[in-house]
């Protein structure tokens, strides 16, 4: 087993390089041509102050590390594992074919850019305390500016934050018993929340970049664990705040076989710096214990904090769904959820599921192509597949698409019962693996009432099983698994949210819904663990942190999530959500079930649709037929809300409907007036989709009070109106402030 480490910052020199630029002229020219200036010049003459300033030092140690591995490659090293520390993480994956030569530079040009406009900070190597011993000393003191930024070595740690504040805590380590204290020549607090701005603004050029998966493992110094395909440009964004955990990670590779002579360093010629860390991790601490080899290293900011981001909801959860966070964003109908939502969670390392509902089957189709060749291997993604419980064909539709295409998670919403496209999706792929039964096809139930929640813990219903076998729809074997399965891998309990809702409160439905998970959690010996999540009104770090207390296993965000700029709804739709307030919506009938009664949450705050729906409801509920309608509202009507004739709007609708159904309205002209009135629905919808500003007064647009909090908290933080909102963006700043927040609110409640 063999491990090849690459130096980060500190490893540059006046001269290193030599002959590398010569043998390599190539790259040495693209070089170049990304930095702007000769990266040979730089390396080999300096000068030296110049070379040390990180927007320089950054590029030119990834080249010279890149280049002098180039070289050993040639020269036969194959090595097992690959790590680099802090920037030249970023060689390890160069290394690993993960992206090429240039792809690699032009990060880290960006990446040095932005570090090094960070002022006013400092670092400083503290020798002879360990992590423990250095968070205790930083609470005691109240340094709190400063972090845990490098874990060198179990017993040297590089602190860094506040310049003065590292200054003025040199006296207070050696107090403590520190060997050694010695501030570095550095401008910036590197590894901390200090850098959060730089985070930000990398962001945009991770997102732009394509990763292939590793060729070899690259260990990871977010995690101390190997990079997973979808999670490497996230963790790369998370590497510039967090801190660097290198003998974690060494301890991870000693664990797994790698002997201490067999860690190789490639950096400059002449260098020694990550070696010796090896040397001196082994003999303070050892190998990791083999139990904790498949465990990630938990990325707090700082050991004392308490809470961080990946902690929080169910860790099984994440690693069963191939998860770094448990965070997932719910398929908003007629692909308000879109593709580029779904592929921009999916590349962070959570899970997005594209809206299907009113979309047509060929765009549905064109969404699940585009979603598969956009997103790398493994990474997560899933599709909404919504209730249609009058035109069940529809269902049976989609279920082939899916099956098609090997998607192989679905968000069930809306349901009031199992069907059978569900029971056929469920079906396929069922397998036996020793004593358990595995499931391919994954589904994430929203469900607002008990009631809807036992049919998605109980497996397949009977009657449907006899039904789909006499159909020939599944076979006998795929029968015998779903009677020792639940109907889904989770459920996610919706509260009061936009669009469709129940109104449930949920800090009566959450747990109702958990002890009914508890009662049915030994009914499958074979399958293994049922998760239950919230939905509804999660818009803020208080709302994410108080249902992560009452023990989600992950929560999904909706409303929050139309306000971005991957959201697939209008501009003009837009700019009216991110104005809005907590008390800006309202409840208005539901188009598709307007007969039952069903209320869907929308945005009031200048909008007419609230009140015109109603109206239209009420007129439904106390007429028999439009005939029996006073001509002065018929004419209100025409005008203001369809802006044509009723007749002209009928005639619309006999070309949409089935045949069935028109002939249905013909014999029942309560039923024509309904198909009528749900028109309106579907234009407003239409309408605000389109951005139609001639319509703008009878937009549609399902909303939750969650995006009115969210609007408040993103002021307050500093973040802008939907044109500098990204999905995965806010979906991480939600979680890591969450986090955050509990970690305050407990060192509150103890005193501390």
């Amino acid at each position: 087993m063999k491990a090849v480490l690459f130096p980060g910052q500190g490893a540059q020199r006046v001269g290193m390089g030599g002959a590398l630029f010569e043998r390599f002229a190539d790259l040495a020219c693209t070089a170049d041509q990304v930095l702007g200036y000769s990266i040979r010049q730089l390396c080999m003459e300096g000068p030296l102050d110049r070379l040390t300033l990180t927007q320089f030092t950054q590029p030119a140690l990834y080249v010279v590390n890149a280049l002098r591995y180039l070289v050993r490659r040639e020269e036969g090293c194959k090595p097992d594992y690959l790590m680099g520390h802090s920037v030249s993480e970023y060689v390890a994956l160069f290394a690993a074919g993960v992206f090429d030569f240039e792809t690699g530079l032009q990060l880290v040009a960006k990446r040095g850019e932005l570090m090094g406009q960070a002022k006013n900070g400092g670092m400083a190597a503290v020798l002879g305390l360990d992590a423990e011993q250095v968070s205790a000393l930083l609470a005691k003191h109240d340094l709190r500016r400063v972090f845990a930024a490098n874990f060198n070595t179990p017993r040297q740690i590089v602190i860094s934050g506040d310049k003065d504040d590292i200054q003025r805590a040199e006296p207070l380590f050696v107090a403590a018993g520190a060997t050694h204290y010695k501030v570095l020549t550095v401008g910036g607090a590197f590894h901390t929340p200090f850098m959060r701005e730089a985070q930000e603004q990398f962001r945009e050029s991770i997102r732009k970049a394509q990763f292939r998966a590793p060729q070899t493992p690259v260990i990871s110094n977010v995690t101390a664990r190997p990079h997973r395909p979808e999670s490497i440009g996230a963790l790369l964004t998370e590497q510039i705040v967090a801190p660097v955990r290198w003998s974690d990670s060494i301890r991870y590779l000693l664990a797994k076989g790698v002997a201490v002579q067999d860690f190789e360093e490639i950096g400059p010629e002449g260098v020694s710096v990550v070696k010796a860390m090896v040397v001196r991790t082994q003999s303070e601490a050892g190998p990791l214990d083999a139990s904790a080899l498949e465990e990630p290293i938990k990325t707090k900011p700082a050991a004392r904090s308490g809470f961080h981001a990946e902690a929080l909801g169910s860790r099984a959860f994440c690693e069963d769904f191939g998860l770094r966070y448990a965070y997932l964003t719910g398929g908003m109908y007629q692909g308000i959820a879109s593709v580029d939502m779904a592929v921009a969670m999916g590349r962070a390392g959570m899970l997005g599921f594209y809206g299907t509902g009113g979309v047509p089957m060929a765009e549905i189709e064109a969404a699940i192509t585009t979603m598969q060749s956009r997103l790398p291997k493994g990474a997560a993604y899933g599709i909404n597949f919504i209730a249609h419980a009058h035109y069940p064909e529809i269902e049976e539709r989609v279920t082939d698409l899916l099956l098609q295409h090997g998607v192989g998670m679905i968000e069930a919403s809306a349901f009031m019962e199992v069907t059978p496209a569900l029971v056929r999706y469920r079906a396929r792929g069922l397998r036996r693996e020793g004593d358990k039964v595995r499931c391919t096809n994954r589904i994430i139930a929203k469900i607002s009432r008990p009631e809807v929640a036992e049919q998605f813990l109980s497996p397949a219903p009977e009657r449907l099983l006899t039904r789909l076998l006499a159909a020939g729809a599944i076979t006998q074997d795929e029968a015998a698994l779903l009677r020792e399965v639940p109907m889904a891998d989770a459920l996610c309990v919706e509260a009061d949210s936009g669009g469709h809702t129940d109104r449930g409160m949920p800090f009566a439905l959450l747990p109702a819904i958990q002890r009914l998970r508890d009662q049915h959690s030994d009914r499958y010996p074979k399958f293994g663990c049922i998760y239950v999540g919230a939905a509804g009104g999660i818009g803020t770090p208080e709302a994410a942190a108080a249902v992560f207390v009452m023990g989600a296993d992950f929560i999904l965000t909706g409303s929050v999530n139309q306000c971005t700029v991957e959201a697939g709804t209008s501009d003009l739709v837009k700019d009216l959500l991110e104005s809005m307030n907590v008390n800006d919506t309202d409840y208005a009938p539901s188009g598709e079930l307007f007969e039952l009664g069903a209320t869907i949450q929308v945005l009031k705050k200048g909008i007419l649709f609230p009140a015109r729906a109603n109206k239209l409801a009420t007129l439904h509920r106390q007429h028999e037929s439009l005939e029996s309608i006073d001509a002065k509202t018929r004419q209100q009507m025409e005008e203001r809300y369809f802006k044509r004739s009723l007749d002209d709007v009928y005639t619309e609708v006999r070309k949409a409907y089935p045949a069935a159904e028109i002939e249905r309205a013909e014999r029942n002209p309560k039923h024509r007036m309904a198909l009528i009135f749900r028109r309106y629905f579907k234009d407003s919808t239409r309408w605000a989709l389109a951005g139609d500003a001639n319509h703008k007064v009878d937009f549609q647009i399902h909303c939750g009070p969650a995006l009115g909090a969210f609007n408040q908290w993103a002021s307050a933080r500093g973040i802008g109106g939907w044109r500098s909102r990204h999905v995965d963006r806010i979906s991480e700043a939600l979680m890591t402030e969450t986090a955050d927040l509990l970690s305050k609110r407990l060192r509150m409640m103890l005193g501390t």
